[in-house]
């Protein structure tokens, strides 16, 4: 069973209603990566640089997890890009990720799961 994460992390951007902020796209970011996470970042797919870091202060130790309500478009969109890096400096990247379809992103050591 995984530990809850001691912070609410969430981001919401919403002028108007659309249909992925109606659908309430949380994706649950799960850490089994051996490593701790020191930031996570998101953005949509057609973004020019990634979205501020999600963990603000706090890190994701090995083991946590953290529910996210990914920002919404106005356009509706679904898909969106995440970066993970680790404390040591590493990256992983997923890429032109379903949110509405996805409900768990779970970072291991050298992939990434969707389900």
């Amino acid at each position: 069973m995984f530990r809850t994460f001691p912070i609410a992390a969430a981001v919401i951007a919403a002028a108007i209603a659309t249909p992925a902020l109606a659908a309430d796209p949380r994706v649950n970011v799960i850490n089994e990566s051996g490593e701790t996470i020191a930031r996570v970042e998101m953005s949509g797919i057609y973004a020019e640089s990634w979205g501020r870091d999600l963990l603000g202060q706090y890190v994701l130790r090995t083991g946590y997890h953290l529910d996210l309500v990914q920002p919404s478009y106005s356009s509706g969109n679904c898909r969106y890009d995440l970066r993970v890096t680790f404390n040591s400096g590493r990256r992983m990247v997923i890429r032109n990720f379903n949110a509405c379809a996805t409900t768990d992103v779970t970072i291991y050591n050298q992939n990434i799961y969707l389900a």
